[in-house]
């Protein structure tokens, strides 16, 4: 997770972007003037730990603490509460880094100011929900909860088991780098509508990011079971009628590829959740949760 977002940052933001700290097993390195873009891609591309990081290319204001020794391991565990940044990526560690008795390290010494005023919660868990709402209570922290923030990687694990389903290894090798863009296509548009209606609602109804993360999660799971009830009582003709939802769903190519025989491939209840699922995500992103 970490790496992709280093790639991402630096691919669409450039130079625009500072990355002032990274911390993995091995250690951390700071800057408050941002690390290097190039070693920060090395280091990723060549599948290399953060203790690796030239510190020769750091500014007179940064530093490297390598994992190895008490001092180093206590500056990498509270990097998170020490950097001032805009916004901070928690993209692995430990669950529940952040909770109820540590929440306060969080801010800065005068007790009201976060170090960072935004966190995107990149790794599931890292921040306790009793943790989150005291952040956003007495910081006014705004967090975007794992559930909306790496929503993107559970549907690509959807769409890998329909690739399983409809297509063969030898098809999926001969089309990967299409499908692969495809399928990065679709996240986007699925990221900027979680996104687009999470604000929408944070921002017109009262509760924390989290809270309203939640209620979006509850309202389409909802909406889902609902539509799935009705589905199983549709004739095969009427759910026929529906088919071109699924397909949809499907990045082109491989729907190209195999739609044919989806109902041959595929099992019925799968395609009828994956219905049920399309029609409640599109109803709740563009009439939002209070329709529901």
């Amino acid at each position: 997770v970490g790496g992709n977002e280093i790639k991402i940052l630096i691919r669409e933001y450039g130079e625009n972007v500072k990355i002032v700290g990274i911390a993995d097993h091995s250690g951390c390195a700071e800057d408050p003037k941002g690390l290097n873009h190039e070693e920060l891609l090395r280091l990723v591309n060549n599948n290399c730990s953060i203790d690796q990081f030239d510190p020769s290319i750091l500014s007179s204001e940064g530093v490297l603490h390598k994992a190895n020794s008490e001092e180093g391991i206590h500056m990498r565990n509270t990097m998170h509460n020490r950097l001032i940044a805009d916004a901070f990526i928690p993209a692995g560690g430990r669950p529940n880094t952040i909770d109820m008795h540590n929440y306060k390290q969080f801010l800065l010494p005068d007790g009201i100011t976060p170090s960072s005023p935004l966190i995107v919660e990149g790794a599931n868990l890292f921040t306790t929900e009793e943790a989150r709402q005291a952040l956003f209570d007495e910081a006014k922290v705004v967090i975007v909860k794992d559930s909306s923030a790496n929503k993107a990687g559970v549907i690509t694990s959807s769409y890998e088991i329909c690739a399983a389903m409809l297509i063969s290894e030898d098809q999926f090798t001969a089309n990967k780098e299409t499908i692969v863009k495809e399928v990065l296509a679709k996240l986007r548009e699925l990221a900027f509508v979680e996104a687009t209606l999470l604000f929408r609602e944070f921002k017109n109804y009262p509760g924390s990011l989290p809270h309203v993360s939640k209620v979006i999660s509850n309202a389409i799971n909802v909406t889902t079971d609902c539509l799935a009830k009705e589905l199983n009582d549709m004739d095969e003709e009427e759910l026929d009628k529906l088919m071109p939802l699924f397909r949809s769903h499907l990045p082109p190519t491989l729907a190209e590829l195999s739609f044919a025989n989806v109902k041959q491939r595929v099992p019925m209840p799968y395609i009828k959740n994956a219905i049920a699922s399309c029609l409640a995500s599109k109803m709740v992103y563009k009439e939002g949760t209070k329709f529901i």
